[in-house]
């Protein structure tokens, strides 16, 4: 079945490939849904026939045209999931015109309304900066979610209660990566192109932690409790594992792997792709479990495009392949397609510049 528009507009290349791959696209799958979100709205697609089953729209200008391709997915909280939109606020009386963020939380039950929505004033700099505006909704947990917009080297994050809808606090400068064990965790940008990873309190926003400051700061989420920052350190240089209460190493990354991309494969693998080479590290220890580089044993590393529960899927020489997250051996399930978003349900497969879903197997 075939998924609206709005899944990859933007997002494709002559090639017909994703930038930033599928965890970038602006869908969550949920069970046998697509929440897939465009600028205006969220509509809600029954993948096992294509229907559109529920839609919900953002109350407002958009702050932005032609922003298709920088929209994030959402991400879920309980039973609703949280979508951001960016939005201007109109001139009125003496105040002139301005930036906000409405937040949507539309039901994961039919007939999937939105079960409420509030909206936060944006700094100047979302309405004037010349860099690309982009607002995620982060994460949520116990009662607190965390919407973050960023725009070159400016950055602000927000704390919202889930239940008064009200504004719990505002952390300029914060970005925010990663959201759990009671912190909300990121990088404050405290100079141009330098910042120091930071953790703050989830309820309150009070920091409880600040890393040393990075040069070309990168941090992504590397599992539950863990996230990974790399860049070059004013006193050495750093590809790490923190722990997000603490902001302790937990692990150190092996050398040479700082410009690859890893994902957390929800399990309790990190698997990193970079050029010809494919290799996965043990989420909590930082330990290198296995390496596939263009040769090794009469083998080709396939691209890949997502990685789920123990599993990678990618594209090989011969077609689709799937492989065994902790060993990198190939599996024996011979996918139809290689999927850029999985779940027990359902792989969403590019197809022709549309996405495509399919009932996952195997």
């Amino acid at each position: 079945m075939p998924l609206p528009e709005a899944a990859t507009k933007g997002r494709t290349n002559l090639a017909g490939q994703v930038r930033g791959g599928g965890k970038d696209l602006p869908v969550l799958l949920h069970g046998a849904q697509a929440f897939v979100v465009s600028p205006t709205g969220v509509q809600v697609i029954d993948l096992a026939d294509g229907r559109t089953v529920g839609e919900e729209t953002a109350r407002g200008e958009v702050l932005r045209e032609d922003t298709d391709g920088l929209i994030l997915p959402p991400v879920l909280a309980g039973s609703e999931v949280l979508v951001p939109f960016l939005l201007t606020t109109p001139a009125s009386g003496t105040h002139t015109a301005g930036a906000m963020v409405e937040l949507v939380a539309v039901s994961t039950t039919p007939p999937h309304k939105a079960a409420w929505r509030t909206t936060v004033k944006l700094p100047e700099w979302a309405l004037q900066s010349s860099a690309k505006v982009q607002a995620v909704s982060v994460g949520a947990e116990n009662g607190t979610a965390i919407v973050t917009v960023t725009a070159g080297d400016d950055a602000v994050s927000y704390g919202i209660d889930t239940a008064s809808h009200a504004l719990r606090w505002t952390q300029p400068g914060l970005e925010v990566v990663q959201v759990g064990a009671g912190t909300a965790v990121g990088l404050l940008h405290v100079e141009p192109l330098t910042s120091a990873p930071l953790g703050v309190d989830l309820a309150t926003g009070t920091e409880k932690w600040r890393g040393e400051k990075t040069y070309a700061a990168i941090m992504n989420g590397a599992g539950p409790g863990t996230v990974r920052v790399a860049g070059t350190q004013t006193a050495s240089k750093g590809d790490q594992l923190l722990d997000v209460t603490s902001g302790k190493a937990r692990a150190a990354m092996p050398p040479g792997m700082s410009a690859m991309n890893c994902t957390y494969d929800r399990s309790q693998t990190l698997v990193c792709a970079h050029g010809f080479a494919v290799v996965a590290v043990d989420a909590t220890t930082g330990t290198p479990l296995w390496t596939l580089k263009d040769g090794d044993q009469g083998r080709t590393p396939p691209t890949v495009t997502t990685v789920w529960h123990g599993r990678v899927y990618g594209r090989g020489v011969g077609g689709p392949v799937v492989l065994d997250a902790r060993t990198g051996a190939d599996m024996p399930t011979k996918p139809e397609a290689a999927p850029l978003l999985v779940n027990e349900y359902v792989g969403l497969v590019l197809d022709g510049n549309h996405l495509f879903s399919y009932p996952a197997g195997g």
